[in-house]
């Protein structure tokens, strides 16, 4: 079993397992989650940084602790804070810390996106002493960051990057402990299977040795 812990689609093939990504709507949008439905069928749900809405923030908010709580939804976000997009950084913070608190609660870890702003993140962490594992998903990062993030606790997810053999994820994960971290397609158009295969050779192990590390979320 393959388990793609960030996607978009929630497309899978037999032999995947799918962490689907739920990006909390305006209010007044399905967030097309059936909490009824099958519970083989995984998600994650959160406000993302793009998608907060000022004006109706405690709405988006109040949905997503409705959701989160399923049992099917196995991870809060994706969340975080994004120097280049979104509102203002102060607001990204606040909503940000919201959800930290929320899947301290339920003892869900976070899928977190960020973008510029690793200072503020690992301060976060500090400031509230996260204990659930907080995964920065999409990295292709500098190996330096990685480092810190490392010393600080964070789990990784790679995706497509990883296929670059000389960018920054594939010298990443080669350092990256086995155990912290994941694999995702995110929202591109990649097969889970290449991701391992990929990461596989950069890891130096067996794809059935890498696969039995995947087999269930944190």
């Amino acid at each position: 079993m393959l388990l793609d812990f960030h996607s978009h689609s929630g497309k899978r093939t037999p032999g995947e397992q799918v962490i689907q990504n739920l990006i909390i709507p305006l209010i007044g949008q399905d967030p097309g989650f059936d909490r009824d439905g099958s519970p083989d069928r995984w998600f994650s749900a959160g406000v993302h940084p793009w998608y907060i809405d000022e004006d109706k923030v405690g709405e988006q908010l109040t949905l997503l602790r409705e959701l989160a709580g399923a049992s099917n939804v196995k991870a809060v976000g994706e969340c975080g804070l994004d120097r280049l997009r979104g509102p203002s950084l102060d607001l990204q913070q606040r909503v940000f810390e919201e959800q930290l608190l929320l899947a301290g609660t339920l003892g869900k870890p976070v899928i977190v996106h960020c973008v510029r702003c690793f200072a503020e993140l690992v301060q976060t962490k500090r400031r509230l002493s996260v204990a659930v594992p907080l995964v920065v998903h999409g990295y292709n990062n500098k190996l330096a960051v990685a480092r810190e993030l490392l010393d600080q606790g964070f789990y990784f997810s790679f995706g497509s990057a990883l296929l670059s053999e000389w960018g920054n994820a594939a010298k990443v994960i080669a350092e990256v402990p086995a155990d912290r971290f994941f694999l995702e397609t995110d929202d591109r158009d990649v097969s889970i299977r290449a991701v391992y295969e990929q990461a596989a050779r950069i890891k130096k192990f067996r794809l059935i040795s890498l696969k039995k590390l995947f087999l269930q979320p944190i």
